[in-house]
């Protein structure tokens, strides 16, 4: 899995979210990967793991895998403080998209 790249830095860098990127306590720039950012924003919206990995066409334990991946890029525990934080980092939005 590549990781998310800033806007216009070449391909896949355009869209209309800013990179996912998180710093660390020692300011080190953590990225977030577009399928980590998928799974934040459907988490975002309510749905549980098996919703999720039905959608994404994935297992429940890679839904895991990529939930525990962003938790440690988040500094989060839990699912809420993990979307708590990307709300407040702009990378999932405030609203829940529709479907």
């Amino acid at each position: 899995m590549t990781p998310r790249r800033p806007a216009g830095a070449g391909p896949g860098g355009t869209g209309s979210r800013d990179a996912g990127f998180v710093f660390d306590t020692h300011g080190v720039r953590l990225l977030l990967t577009d399928r980590e950012l998928a799974v934040l924003d459907l988490l975002a919206g309510g749905l549980i793991t098996t919703a999720i990995a039905r959608r994404l066409g994935i297992s429940p334990r890679t839904v895991g895998k990529h939930l525990e991946q962003a938790y440690r890029k988040l500094g989060a525990n839990d699912r809420v403080s993990a979307v708590l934080r990307a709300h407040s980092l702009g990378l999932v939005p405030s609203q829940p998209t529709k479907t």
